[in-house]
């Protein structure tokens, strides 16, 4: 019996141990984890050491030089894509007005373009004191985003210059020379926003004196274009006859048959006007489509002429410029008189130079 309860008890005393062994041996693990554990880093693995970013046996790891850290770069920006809208902004005289208003029409469903009007009737380049366009374009452009810049311009503009005291009469040499400059400094102020220019030569007219006169400005139009460096958009062909010349009557963008003109044989009715902005709008839209539009150079704007004076002549078709009986007096130097409207047909409710419609203001 004696040896019966030593060995119950060795048995016993045997369990115990096994248990507290059992119970002591996950601290035993976790003592032996933490004694042997790498320290805690204090820079990511990329740039603490070439061992932590590749396989190196651990001989070859003694030798290898720690990886300096990465010198901080700017993100690389996305590819620039085409604009989602373009500000498409009309400057010019009346046909200026009408321009937009064809433009507003063939474009009305093209929701990546918004056609704003800032052309204003009676001006051009003739008369600084009356309206000056080159200042006119400083200020629009600092409060209006010009993403596209569309030109039409010169019929208010057969009448002499005068600058500095001295009167130039129509398209002689210093006429000439002047006339360019303010051209040349009106475009370099839209090409300083950075906006593509799209100059629209003036179409057929029906008086040939008149038209003859336009030739003569669509040719110094079409050279300044090529100088700086911007689109000129041809109209021959829209509302033409079969022999290029004036008519009244013609095929609108749709292929129907439509009175164009308007009855002083400047302006366009609304048929008249679509073809114009149809014109421009696939000009515009070729160039997007080819890649966005080419963006013009920028260049600083030459200052601003503030010494011209001059005085309003009735520039209308059938008007004759006689230099001999321009007048300029200091009473005119010291408050210019108002141009007439002599480029705008009397606006009555529902005809083409209507743009009340449009809630358009002067």
């Amino acid at each position: 019996m004696a040896a019966y309860a030593i060995a119950k008890s060795q048995k016993e005393e045997a369990r115990r141990v096994a248990f507290a062994l059992v119970l002591s041996l996950p601290f035993v693990i976790l003592w032996w984890a933490c004694a042997h554990a790498e320290p805690m880093r204090l820079t990511p693995p990329s740039v603490e050491s070439a061992v932590l970013t590749r396989d190196v046996p651990q001989e070859e790891a003694k030798t290898v030089a720690p990886v300096p850290a990465p010198v901080e770069t700017q993100p690389v920006p996305p590819v620039v894509r085409q604009k989602q809208k373009y500000n498409v902004v009309v400057f010019g005289d009346s046909l200026g007005d009408g321009l937009w208003a064809g433009l507003y029409h063939v474009l009305q469903k093209d929701k990546r373009f918004n056609v704003i009007k800032k052309s204003r009737v009676a001006t051009g380049f003739s008369r600084h004191d009356y309206y000056d366009w080159n200042k006119a374009a400083h200020e629009i452009a600092a409060e209006t985003k010009i993403d596209i810049a569309v030109v039409v311009m010169g019929t208010n503009d057969r009448q002499p210059i005068v600058q500095d005291g001295k009167r130039h009469a129509l398209f002689d040499s210093g006429w000439r020379e002047i006339y360019r400059q303010r051209v040349d400094e009106f475009t370099a102020t839209l090409k300083a926003t950075g906006a593509p220019v799209y100059w629209m030569e003036i179409p057929v007219m029906r008086s040939p004196r008149f038209g003859g006169d336009m030739r003569k400005f669509n040719e110094i139009f079409e050279e300044r274009a090529a100088a700086n460096g911007i689109t000129f958009v041809k109209t021959d062909g829209l509302a033409t006859g079969a022999d290029g010349g004036y008519t009244a009557y013609g095929e609108d963008r749709f292929g129907r048959t439509r009175l164009l003109r308007a009855e002083d044989g400047i302006h366009f009715t609304m048929a008249g006007y679509e073809l114009l902005g149809a014109r421009i709008a696939d000009v515009m839209r070729a160039d997007i489509e080819n890649g966005a539009p080419v963006v013009a150079t920028v260049e600083a704007p030459l200052p601003v002429d503030e010494t011209v004076v001059l005085r309003d002549i009735d520039a209308n078709a059938d008007a004759v410029v006689n230099a001999d009986t321009v007048a300029v007096t200091e009473s005119a130097k010291d408050k210019p008189e108002k141009a007439e409207r002599y480029d705008m047909a009397e606006r009555r409710p529902g005809r083409s130079d209507d743009w009340l419609w449009l809630g358009a203001t002067n």
